[in-house]
């Protein structure tokens, strides 16, 4: 607390800093527990309203934002987001209609049946573009959280803001979004045609409505997932580049991770993305699989457990980089910790158990103190080296998972295996 107001306090004059990486003995429970909690910098130091840090962005930036933002009028309104999610839903959903109908029945019954292009243009790129909003909120508080919780110290808070304005570099380039770009169309034009799908086929070529997939549609929806993918692969060097910052960790925060309990909670933002993707892969999977699901079930469920396992690894992976970290403050914080419940627990038996006189029950100092370094020592011991939350796992997991029960409600046994649920509990 080094600002004007901290320094002329005289209860706060005098009193030790200590970090997360470094090693200092305490002599009493007070001035341990107050080294851990310190701030390390002034008021002053915080960033104001303008600075890079109250400006860190994720998905405000690059060509499409950018050519967005030139061709939106007025200031920009709470329910934008939405609209802009649903116009390129239409952009690449609606013209395969308007090209089909004027086709004959079956074509027009073969696009009206198909389950993938639906789910694809109408329930996954809307997520994707709908959920921006929501995720930069989360990852823009987690930036500013590892200040507002004193987590770096002055020494770092430089590097820290450099490492910020280089992930939004990263996240402005247009070259990146070109080749991403360039990828999506890639992909679309190496896949093979799949002649069961008729509404794409005219005679013994593509139809209006297949060209308007292969041009449009699919690469308009693999760009957007492919710029999620990059997304991920920028905050994932920021936290890279944040962990081996000398960060002031504390053992004794309640929520056991040093304080970095934010993270993982924050990290769970992602799960839209997840489930965009797996509502793709369950739609390819009722497209190409002739049995139903509740004829294969597994068939269905396994490329589901792909993709939840695979989103927690990628999620929260990044996770790992502050395990040195973490082990390094609980040791410090185990053995600090340790010589002053050890020194407290003599002084406390000297005086109830070998003293003179037996001292009053009622009101006695003693055994608050004692309580208290009761806490600090087992908050302590059960600091966490694994950046870890439940409910944000099963976010994620359940994102990958959610596919099942649109299948499941399409073929008719979502009742069905409800009941089987209950039955199994009773």
């Amino acid at each position: 607390m080094g600002g004007p107001a901290a320094r002329n306090n005289p209860a706060l004059r005098g009193r030790p800093r200590v970090r997360a990486c470094s090693r200092r003995s305490s002599p009493g429970l007070g001035a341990l527990v107050g080294s851990w909690t310190q701030p390390h910098r002034g008021d002053g130091a915080l960033m104001d309203s303008h600075s890079t840090i109250a400006e860190f962005s994720l998905v405000k930036g690059g060509l499409l934002f950018e050519t967005e933002r030139r061709l939106r009028r007025g200031p920009r309104k709470r329910h934008d987001p939405v609209l802009r999610a649903l116009a390129f839903s239409a952009i690449g959903w609606l013209p395969l209609l308007l090209f089909t109908l004027p086709s004959d029945g079956p074509t027009v019954a073969s696009l009206f049946k198909e389950l993938q292009v639906h789910a694809q243009l109408l329930v996954a790129l809307p997520v994707l573009l709908a959920a921006e909003p929501y995720i930069d909120g989360r990852l823009a508080f987690a930036v500013r959280q590892f200040l507002n919780s004193n987590l770096v110290a002055t020494g770092s808070l430089q590097t820290f803001e450099a490492d910020a304005r280089r992930a939004m570099r990263w996240r402005d380039s247009y070259i990146v979004e070109a080749l991403l770009l360039i990828l999506a169309y890639s992909i679309t034009f190496i896949t093979p045609a799949d002649p069961t799908r008729a509404w794409t086929l005219s005679g013994d070529g593509t139809s209006m409505a297949g060209w308007w997939n292969l041009a449009v549609s699919q690469p308009l929806f693999r760009f957007l997932a492919l710029r999620w993918l990059w997304r991920g692969v920028v905050w994932t060097a920021f936290l890279l580049r944040v962990s081996r910052l000398p960060l002031t960790l504390v053992p004794t925060h309640p929520d056991m991770m040093g304080g970095l309990g934010f993270l993982p909670v924050c990290q769970a933002s992602f799960s839209p993305v997840v489930f965009s993707l797996a509502v793709v892969v369950a739609a390819y999977t009722s497209r190409v699989e002739p049995k139903d699901l509740s004829a294969n079930p597994a068939a269905y469920v396994i490329p589901l457990v792909v993709i939840a396992a695979g989103a927690v690894v990628l999620v929260f992976g990044p996770m790992s980089f502050f395990v040195p970290q973490l082990v390094r403050a609980k040791r410090i914080g185990d053995e600090d910790f340790s010589k002053v419940a050890a020194k407290h627990s003599r002084q406390f038996e000297r005086k109830w158990f070998r003293g003179g006189p037996e001292p009053e029950l009622l009101g006695a100092p003693e055994m608050s103190s004692l309580a208290d370094i009761g806490t600090a020592f087992t908050l302590a011991r059960k600091m966490r080296l694994l950046l870890w939350d439940k409910m944000a796992l099963l976010a994620v997991v359940g994102a990958a998972m959610a596919p099942l029960v649109m299948l499941l409600v399409m073929d008719r046994q979502f009742i069905s295996v409800l009941k089987f649920i209950h039955d199994g509990l009773r």
